[in-house]
């Protein structure tokens, strides 16, 4: 059954829907806060925020808790269970007229690496983990290739090849619980070895980005431990750190 709105929600639906096309505002772009649009519409907070939830379940905005409103895909979830993942990755593909495609190269069960992985997973360094390689390319064009790790506690029966669609979507079905957020930090780097540079095609000495982030889950348990290499001059970084 359709939810009937009111006068002033429908008044804030269409102030937030003439922004996102009069600004050309694309998914992931941040919009003003509530509060910031019921004064603008000398309308109550309450009534901004019953607006913009009717909006949340059309996928039109989604919210980041303690960060504000953002634009979402405008297509609305299946199901109200369903997560929806709003991609920075997909939309730069869709921008450059590529599909977006994240391939497994490699996965396998080893020993955490190294003690600081350990730490941010707070596991013990003598744990096991899941280490996946995973490239990501806009069509055949490489842009990011990352090494995932994710301790075998958390999951039984993992399948690799799941998190060549949506990763964090896979990982809530599998834990039961909702991914929540990612800790990054962004460094400067030179691609040094041959196989990296053969894998992003690129030459050895290119400059890149190097991603690091931690990524928890909605009850503070970190679950990955993520390191990529990222071409700055194909996939521009847009950092959101938390969902909900």
């Amino acid at each position: 059954m359709a939810v009937k709105l009111t006068e002033k929600q429908q008044q804030v639906i269409d102030y937030i829907q003439s922004r996102i096309k009069d600004f050309s505002l694309a998914a992931g772009e941040k919009l003003e806060s509530e509060s910031s649009i019921a004064k603008s519409l000398g309308i109550t907070r309450v009534t901004v925020r019953e607006a913009t939830r009717h909006l949340e379940e059309q996928g039109i905005i989604y919210k980041v808790k303690g960060s504000g409103l953002y634009v979402g895909t405008h297509k609305k979830p299946q199901t109200k269970q369903q997560y929806q993942e709003v991609s920075s990755f997909d939309h730069q593909a869709e921008q450059a007229g590529k599909q977006g495609i994240r391939k497994v190269l490699s996965a396998a069960i080893i020993p955490c690496p190294t003690v600081q992985i350990a730490h941010a997973l707070k596991i013990k360094p003598t744990e096991m983990v899941y280490h996946i390689v995973r490239l990501m390319s806009f069509g055949s064009m490489p842009v990011a290739l990352e090494h995932i790790h994710i301790p075998v506690s958390i999951y039984n029966g993992f399948e690799f090849h799941e998190i060549e669609q949506s990763k964090y979507t896979y990982l809530e079905r599998l834990s039961g619980k909702k991914v929540e957020t990612r800790e990054q930090d962004i460094s400067a780097c030179n691609v040094n070895d041959d196989n990296t540079a053969q894998l992003l095609q690129v030459d050895i000495g290119q400059a890149m980005i190097e991603l690091r982030e931690v990524v928890y889950f909605d009850d503070g348990t970190p679950f990955e431990y993520n390191i990529s290499k990222i071409n700055s001059d194909l996939f521009n970084i847009h950092q959101i750190t938390k969902r909900t």
